[in-house]
C-alpha cells in the first residue's frame, strides 16, 4: 500500500477531511463576503480548492480561484485575475466572457464584467482569494484603487460571493487603511471563521484515511496519541502519520524521533510566530516557560486587562498556538512546543509583528462579535433539531433506532459545547464593557 498522506500540496475531494460545516456556511451563509484567518500549512488553499470543487457540483455557482501571491501592484493583481479566468477556460466562455474582455487586465472592470455575466446567466460568481497578504502593501501604495476594490468585494453585490483567506498578518490592513476617509478594507467581511485544528472525529478519520478505498490500520491508543501530539493540526497529522506508515498499511508506534521538527517545519513555525504581536508573544512565552498556566496566573504575570487577555487567549487557542488541558493553557502541540524550546534564545530578541496593538484590538473585537453571532445561530439550529428528534422519540416510544439515540446524544453534547463557547466570549465582552 502506498503512503496515502499528503504533506506537499493542497487536498480536495476524498483527500479533504473535516471543515464540512464551515464550507456549507461559506457557500450558503447570509453574508456575501467572508474572510478566513489561519496559520501557515493549516489548509487555507485546500479549503478554497474544496469550495471550488463543491461549487462546480452546484449549477448555480461559478467558482473562480484568484491566487494573489506575487501581486505587488494593483495592475499585477488584474493580470493574475485575468490569468485565473483563462485557466478556468470553458467555465467562463459558456457565460460569454471572451478574450477581448480579458485583454485589458483591469481588476475592477473584469470583476464587474464577470459578475454581470454570471448574473445574466442566472448564476452567482464565487471569488476565492488566496495569499491575500499582498493587499497590505498595495493599500498603502494605491489607496484609491484598493478602496474601489473593497467596494466591489464587500458591498454585498448581487451575483458575487467572496471568500478570502490569509494569516493574521492581514490585520495590518487596519493600520494601512488608517488614513482612509472610507471604511477600512476588512469592514463588511464576515470574519467569524478561523481555520484551526480539526475536530477529534475528523482528525481520527484523517489518521485512518477513512475516506480512501483502503483504510489505514492503527491501534486506538496510537490514534489518540497522534491526536494529542498534533492537537488536530491537519498538516502535522499527515506529517507524523507519513513517518509512521509502513508498506503493510499500518501505523507503527511513535518514537521520540518521530516528533522531530525538520527545517521545513521550522520555517513554517517561524513565519507564524513572526505574525504575533508582542503582547501575544509574551502570553505564549509565559505558557511555554510554565508548561501549563491558568487564567489568573497569566493575568498576574502581564499588564493587560482581564478582558483583553481573554480575547487574546481565545484567538491564540483558535489559531493553535495554545490549547487547554483541564482548564489551563498549554502550548498548542508537541511540535510547536519543541520548536519554541529550541528557538527561544533567538526568538525572545526578535521584534514583534508590525501590526499595531490598536489594529490588533480592533480586529479581535470585530472578529469575536461576529463569531458570537455565528455560534448563536448554530446553537439555535441545534436546538431546533433536538426538538425534532425528541418529538420523534416521544411519538415512536420503544421503536427508536440506535442511530436516533446516538444523534440525540451528539447534538446534546454539541449544544453544551456551543453554550460554553458563547459564554466564554460574552464574559470577555462584558468585562471589557
Amino acid at each position: 500500500m502506498r503512503n496515502p498522506y499528503v504533506t506537499g500540496a493542497y487536498v480536495v475531494g476524498r483527500k479533504h477531511y473535516g471543515r464540512r460545516e464551515m464550507a456549507d456556511y461559506l457557500l450558503h451563509g447570509d453574508s456575501r463576503a467572508y474572510w478566513v484567518v489561519g496559520n501557515r500549512r493549516i489548509g487555507k488553499t485546500s479549503l478554497l480548492r474544496q469550495l471550488e470543487l463543491l461549487a462546480l457540483s452546484q449549477n448555480r455557482i461559478v467558482p473562480l480561484f484568484w491566487d494573489m501571491q506575487g501581486g505587488n501592484t494593483f495592475a499585477r493583481l488584474g493580470q493574475y485575475l485575468a490569468d485565473a479566468v483563462r485557466d478556468a477556460g470553458a467555465r467562463f466562455e459558456a457565460l460569454g466572457v471572451t478574450e477581448t474582455a480579458l485583454a485589458n487586465e483591469d481588476a475592477l472592470g473584469l470583476l464587474a464584467a464577470l459578475r454581470r455575466a454570471t448574473l445574466k446567466g442566472g448564476r452567482e460568481l464565487l471569488l476565492l482569494c488566496d495569499e491575500t497578504e499582498v493587499l497590505i502593501a498595495i493599500a498603502g501604495q494605491e489607496p484609491e484603487a484598493m478602496q474601489a476594490l473593497h467596494r466591489e468585494l464587500a458591498s454585498s453585490s448581487e451575483g458575487l460571493r467572496v471568500v478570502a483567506t490569509s494569516t493574521q498578518a492581514i490585520y495590518r490592513l487596519h493600520d494601512a487603511c488608517a488614513s482612509w476617509s472610507t471604511s477600512p478594507f476588512l469592514a463588511g467581511f464576515d470574519m467569524s471563521q478561523t481555520l484551526g485544528s480539526l475536530s477529534r472525529p475528523s482528525a481520527r478519520d484523517l489518521i485512518l484515511q477513512s475516506q480512501s478505498d483502503e483504510a489505514v490500520q492503527a491501534d486506538p491508543e496510537l490514534v489518540e496519541a497522534i491526536y494529542d501530539a498534533t492537537n488536530g493540526h491537519p498538516y502535522l497529522i499527515q506529517l507524523l502519520c507519513a513517518r509512521l506508515f509502513d508498506e503493510q498499511g499500518r501505523l507503527r508506534p511513535m518514537a521520540e524521533d518521530d516528533l522531530e521538527v525538520d527545517p521545513l517545519l521550522r520555517g513554517f513555525f517561524n513565519n507564524d510566530f513572526n505574525s504575533l504581536s508582542e503582547a501575544d508573544r509574551q502570553i505564549v512565552w509565559a505558557v511555554q516557560q510554565a508548561g501549563v498556566l491558568g487564567l489568573e496566573a497569566l493575568h498576574a504575570s502581564g499588564s493587560q486587562s482581564l478582558a483583553e487577555l481573554r480575547q487574546r487567549l481565545h484567538n491564540l487557542e483558535r489559531l493553535g498556538y495554545l490549547r487547554r488541558i483541564y482548564g489551563q493553557y498549554a502550548i498548542g502541540n508537541q511540535f510547536l512546543a519543541a520548536w519554541l524550546a529550541i528557538e527561544r534564545p533567538a526568538l525572545v530578541k526578535a521584534p514583534g509583528a508590525q501590526t499595531s496593538e490598536v489594529a490588533m484590538r480592533a480586529a479581535l473585537v470585530h472578529q469575536q462579535a461576529q463569531e458570537t453571532s455565528f455560534l448563536v445561530a448554530r446553537l439555535n439550529a441545534r436546538r431546533a433539531r433536538l426538538v425534532e428528534l425528541e418529538l420523534a422519540r416521544a411519538r415512536d416510544l420503544l421503536d427508536v433506532s440506535p442511530q436516533q439515540l446516538a444523534e440525540i446524544e451528539r447534538i446534546q453534547s454539541e449544544i453544551r459545547h456551543l453554550r460554553s463557547l458563547i459564554a466564554e466570549i460574552e464574559v470577555g465582552a462584558a468585562s471589557r464593557d
